[in-house]
């Protein structure tokens, strides 16, 4: 069963793809926009467009993506870019009658960026706030425990909303972050999913969104699968399993992907159960690699 309420931010247009880099590095228009339209078909009712490096440099090539993905789909955009000149030629190039009327999204704000809030006078556009990162003592900082999230979440809300009157709480999406899980010893995925709760449940925050790279947990996970299913994908299943009751409801992902609902007691949802609750890291990461030893290689025919 599909996660009732969970919007999926399709991926793809990110050279973090190895795909992907290859048209963004060749300033591929045409393929650009096929796939922009390839991800609309499998369901993705919003797209992400980051053009990476060259896109913190070349503001103009910004502007261009954008346009091009609006020629060929007519869902928002998530503009994707830390660089204010990149995130504004992205703003102005969006057309919000080009799809249906719906504003775009800054993606991402953060207390160490916060002059990107600002190009809401572009746009009355939505805005992604990193709760992972915080400003201390002059210096981005990353958030550690659910304590230091939750309070940062509160923090970039009220001061969202303070400064922009017209900004909403359904305006608000808070990313709480999740790394991969191979290599989890701070366990941040711990982190998020205590975040997400905390958060979901907290009534200063109440309207607001959610959203995690879900894409980030399966990197680096061997070849083998659980139950039939890819072990990254099982485990990013088991993410939402346990998250999307809690309130996460957005999601950057690969459109089209079997995101399913995991009955109680599949191998993969026993496992990321024991993975979080385990105390140290290292031991997490010690019961993970005995999961490894029962999953199944991938075949060509899986």
């Amino acid at each position: 069963m599909p996660f009732p309420g969970l919007t999926v931010i399709g991926e793809r247009i990110n050279p973090g793809f190895a795909s992907s880099k290859k048209l963004l590095d060749a300033r591929d228009l045409a393929g650009i926009a096929e796939l922009a339209r390839t991800q609309v078909a499998k369901g993705a009712p919003l797209l992400n467009v980051n053009a990476g490096t060259a896109g913190e440099t070349d503001p103009a090539f910004v502007a261009e993506l954008v346009r091009t993905v609006q020629s060929a789909v007519s869902v928002p955009l998530s503009i994707d870019s830390p660089a204010p000149a990149s995130q504004e030629a992205g703003q102005r190039a969006y057309d919000p009658a080009k799809a249906g009327g719906r504003p775009p999204i800054v993606n991402s704000v953060a207390e160490t960026r916060w002059e990107l809030l600002a190009l809401r006078r572009i746009q009355r556009a939505q805005v992604l706030f990193m709760a992972s990162e915080r400003m201390q003592d002059g210096a981005a900082t990353p958030n550690r425990n659910a304590d230091e999230v939750t309070d940062t979440a509160r923090r970039l809300v009220a001061r969202a909303r303070t400064e922009h009157a017209d900004l909403q709480l359904s305006d608000c999406i808070l990313d709480v972050s999740v790394g991969p899980m191979a290599t989890d010893t701070e366990q941040l995925l711990r982190c998020a999913v205590e975040s997400i709760r905390r958060i979901g449940s907290d009534p200063s925050l109440k309207g607001v969104r959610m959203s995690v790279g879900l894409s980030n947990i399966g990197i680096m996970l061997p070849k083998v699968q659980i139950d039939g299913m890819p072990i990254g994908l099982a485990f990013e299943t088991a993410f939402l399993t346990r998250c999307v009751p809690l309130g996460l409801d957005m999601s950057l992902a690969t459109a089209g992907r079997d995101y399913r609902v995991l009955p109680e007691g599949h191998p993969a949802l026993v496992a990321f159960d024991e993975f979080i609750g385990c105390d140290d890291g290292f031991d997490a990461l010690a019961g993970l690699k005995k999961v490894y030893k029962l999953a199944t290689p991938i075949t060509k025919a899986a």
